[in-house]
């Protein structure tokens, strides 16, 4: 049996598998409720009556620097060699959470898709993104999945157009640094884009809230405005890696933030390129519509374990 451990910066979620074909005994915990990740896989072991468990699969919100994992957008810190000692002595995989993801992507099927654009995947080489409380991308080569910390680029000047650039201006006033890519498409970006339009500095609207008000006009705004920030950087993102294989985005906020009736505004953002138009409109661009991808992608790593 092999513990798959999806650890975000603000759900931690469990599973456990046998055959490294289906999961069982899910669990999800807030990840600030635990002061360690060996209390957080010792309280699912313990809720689920888990013995003799020895083995996991643990994607991390984290980049991996040898044997210490610090999360970025949280306290916990680890050291992988301390949790095999401990908790998983017959062998323990730790991967940053969206490697762990894109493993689900060497084993699609029918319908796992929504494309943006018919371009169908092929074989070469693809990215991942996933906007959540955090930015994080990780591209595929062949079958070898490589994390990377792309979220954290600064923007881009080109993409200064005027209502972005007074919400870059104010975040720079206010944190004393260029805002990043993952300053604005994630959770938090969505709720200061919403602020900053608005005026409510107080805004009780959750980002979710504010992604499905579409009869707001500020909700309308932020969402258009994220939409060309998102579709920009994809852009970026895929002439760095040359991923003519695909461009693929998963994650709740995506299934908010773009509907169909967006697809071609965003389509047209994401081929926008003076100089390489023709690559862009050739690389397929995607949604992943995988429920529990993390979970998904753990069951390919876990099959190293066998």
């Amino acid at each position: 049996m092999i513990i798959i451990a999806d650890l975000g910066a603000t759900n931690a979620r469990f599973c456990v598998t046998k055959d490294c074909l289906t999961y069982s005994n899910k669990a999800n915990y807030q990840i600030n409720d635990f002061d360690s990740v060996e209390e957080l896989c010792f309280t699912y072991l313990q809720d689920k009556g888990l013995k003799n468990v020895k083995m996991a699969v643990i994607g991390v919100a984290a980049p991996i620097l040898e044997d210490k994992v610090s999360f970025v957008n949280n306290n916990l810190e680890f050291s992988i060699k301390n949790l095999e000692k401990k908790i998983f002595s017959g062998g323990l995989i730790v991967v940053n959470d969206l490697e762990l993801q894109a493993y689900a992507l060497f084993n699609l099927k029918d319908g796992d898709l929504s494309y943006i654009g018919q371009k169908n995947l092929t074989h070469g080489p693809k990215i991942l993104v996933a906007p959540g409380t955090g930015l994080g991308l990780a591209g595929i080569l062949g079958e070898n999945v490589i994390a990377t910390e792309a979220g954290h680029i600064n923007i881009s000047d080109k993409e200064m157009r005027s209502d972005l650039k007074v919400v870059m201006d104010r975040f720079a006033k206010e944190n004393h640094r260029a805002p990043t890519y993952e300053d604005f498409l994630s959770g938090k970006g969505i709720t200061y884009f919403y602020k900053a339009f608005s005026g409510e500095s107080n805004t009780k609207l959750s980002s979710e809230e504010i992604l499905l008000a579409r009869r707001d006009d500020y909700s309308l705004k932020t969402i258009e405005v994220l939409h060309y920030l998102l579709s920009s950087y994809l852009r970026y993102m895929a002439l760095v890696w040359g991923a003519h294989g695909g461009v693929l985005l998963s994650g709740s906020i995506v299934n908010s933030l773009l509907l169909e009736e967006d697809y071609q505004e965003f389509r047209d953002t994401f081929e926008d390129s003076e100089t390489m138009r023709d690559f862009m409109r050739a690389v397929p661009l995607a949604i992943v519509l995988i429920e529990e991808i993390g979970y998904v992608g753990g069951l390919e790593l876990s099959k190293k374990l066998k």
